[in-house]
């Protein structure tokens, strides 16, 4: 039996859908995210997370895969709008939950997302650092009056200015 083509206009009626279930997913994450509108030859994906600028994700609704052909148009909004990231995120058929759809990207795109929230992990444990009082105490560049001859050198050169 031949599968039944869908109609463009219920293509796109899907395609809506599923974005605006994975808004909700986002949001329901605590992330502010849009469906962000159609702009022809210059679409900038599907979907746009506040968090994520650098993030395009496009969302497809389709019972064959196409992932090459995504991947290209996922390639193509990513350079419109100047991001560095793009995602493919495409709805497993027989499974209803938003939140348990899959995602596709490169291997090179997930090791550099990883290698920067490894970098942002270490910068947080660096300022988490506990602060040990017995070196601050002879610090003086911690003070927060300026030296005493700096005072001076203020007031002599604002009274000769």
């Amino acid at each position: 039996m031949e599968a039944r083509r869908r109609s463009r206009r219920s293509a796109k009626a899907a395609g809506r859908s599923l974005e605006n279930d994975l808004v909700e997913v986002f949001q329901r994450h605590g992330l502010a995210a849009v469906r962000l509108g159609l702009q022809g030859t210059q679409d900038r994906g599907d979907i746009k997370v506040d968090l994520a600028p650098d993030h395009v994700f496009e969302a497809k609704n389709c019972r064959t895969l196409a992932l090459t052909q995504w991947w290209r148009e996922a390639l193509r909004e990513r350079d419109n709008a100047q991001a560095r990231f793009a995602w493919i995120v495409h709805k497993r058929h027989g499974v209803s939950d938003p939140s348990e759809q899959w995602v596709t990207t490169t291997t090179g795109q997930l090791a550099e997302i990883l290698a920067e929230i490894a970098s942002l992990r270490d910068q947080l444990a660096d300022l988490a650092a506990p602060v040990d009082d017995s070196t601050m105490a002879n610090d003086d560049s911690r003070t927060c009056e300026p030296p005493n001859d700096t005072l001076g050198t203020l007031t002599t050169s604002k009274s000769t200015g």
